[in-house]
Order: structure tokens, then C-alpha cells, then sequence
């Protein structure tokens, strides 16, 4: 029996100085290494389909993910932010705005943009 086994592919962008020099290296040292010249590479938060995902986060939804991001439970970022740990939990389930005073506190504490935090 034989399996063949899909590996996901590997975007590389190289820019600036020696960016030649590396690709050729890469290519002697990886087999079946693929170069593409595209230089129609855009900023992904330009993207439509960006904006539309952006535009459909909530508040709550976005302090989840950056509190998941960080690796740390409801208690820590309510020791951290100086923020109850019930109040916290309301934000995230949508059921609690979070206000410019509060936003700037759980930036401070996750170590991001207050605005990430400010959806209108």
C-alpha cells in the first residue's frame, strides 16, 4: 500500500540586499523549491476580504482572541488589567461594552492597541 501525503505550502517573501543570493542558496538546498517574481504582493488589511472580516468581529470577539493569543485565563488578565473578572467575561460574550478607559487598560495588559478593542 502506498500513501501519498500533501504537505502545505510555504510563502516566503525576500526582499533588500542579497535577496538573490539567498534565493539561490534555498534552491540548492531545497528540491523542488518554486520562485515566483510576483511583485503584486499588497498589504492584506487592504483586502476586501479583510475589511469584511474585520467589519464583522465584535469587541467581545476581539479581546478573546487576543487574551487566547497571550495564553492567559480570565483571573490573570483581571490581575493584570485591574479589571473585574466577571466584568471581563461580560465583554468578551458581548453582554458589556468596553469603554475608551477600559480599552486602554486591557491594552496595556495584553500589549496591543487600544483602538483593536474600540469596534463601533
Amino acid at each position: 500500500m502506498q500513501v501519498h501525503a500533501k504537505t502545505p505550502h510555504i510563502d516566503v517573501q525576500i526582499t533588500g540586499t542579497g535577496a538573490d543570493v539567498l534565493v539561490e542558496m534555498l534552491k540548492k538546498t531545497i528540491k523542488g523549491l518554486e520562485v515566483s517574481t510576483d511583485d503584486e504582493a499588497i498589504p492584506v488589511n487592504s483586502d476586501p476580504w479583510f475589511q469584511q472580516l474585520r467589519n464583522s468581529r465584535t469587541s467581545g470577539e476581539v479581546l478573546w482572541c487576543y487574551r487566547d493569543n497571550a495564553g492567559i485565563t480570565l483571573d490573570e488578565l483581571s490581575e493584570k488589567s485591574g479589571i473585574a473578572k466577571s466584568h471581563l467575561s461580560e465583554m468578551e460574550n458581548n453582554k458589556r461594552p468596553i469603554g475608551l478607559k477600559t480599552a486602554k487598560k486591557l491594552a496595556e495588559a495584553l500589549g496591543c492597541d487600544f483602538h483593536r478593542f474600540l469596534i463601533a
